[in-house]
């Protein structure tokens, strides 16, 4: 397997986001970082600042393209943002709290939960739709990058439809994969035989500033 060509592709999520007291249904709801946002890559930037990266890509909103920007400060390099790497699209819930929705949409997020994989808010996609629609970017880009090392910074679902394709992981399972603010996993991408060698790493905030490192949660 080894011997097959391969790109490594650190995946993040985004940042805490500036509405991130609440937990919202941002979507394509184009919402920046917080400030504690914004730190979280610059953490990221510090440990990962002697990392090979050739490239950086991530969605076009706000919130993944300002934590990649930070990222790609010390390797010089601009990130590259794609629309199809977006969050689910929630249609009518966009922007709203999980109040919001429950006053607003009675009994849709039971709903949802009950059917994760074909539910759709009006105007909205499905997590399958999603997958549809992010795999393929996600595959043309990697193809780029023979024997390279490249970073991308995407959201929660996203992320989750990556790497649920990848494990071949059912998409209602797909909340069995944990992806906090700033999670960063790591993929070993050997053709059709991928590896994931880190799910959900973090900063570990317990190291002294200059020796920063990756810690798995």
């Amino acid at each position: 397997m080894n011997d097959k060509p391969s790109c490594r592709v650190y995946l993040f999520r985004h940042g805490e986001t500036a509405n991130s007291k609440e937990v919202c249904f941002n979507g394509h709801f184009d919402i920046g970082l917080s400030e504690n946002g914004e730190n979280q890559f610059r953490d990221w930037a510090q440990v990962l600042k002697d990392e090979p990266f050739k490239a950086i890509y991530s969605s076009d909103l706000t919130r993944t393209r300002t934590s990649a920007q930070l990222l790609g400060e010390p390797h010089q390099l601009e990130p590259v943002a794609y629309p199809e790497l977006r969050e689910l699209c929630f249609g009518d819930w966009e922007g709203l709290s999980v109040a919001e929705v429950e006053k607003r949409y009675p009994d849709q997020l039971e709903e949802r939960m009950k059917n994760i994989e074909k539910f759709q808010v009006d105007g909205g996609e499905t997590f399958q739709q999603l997958q549809e629609r992010v795999v393929p970017k996600f595959e043309e880009i990697i193809a780029r990058h023979t024997n390279e090392q490249i970073a991308m910074v995407c959201h929660g679902g996203v992320n989750r439809v990556i790497l649920s394709h990848l494990l071949e992981i059912p998409i209602k399972r797909i909340f069995r994969v944990k992806q906090d603010y700033a999670a960063l996993n790591i993929i070993q991408h050997y053709g059709d035989e991928p590896v994931v060698e880190l799910l959900g790493g973090a900063v570990d905030k317990s190291a002294p500033a200059e020796e920063k490192k990756i810690a798995i949660q």
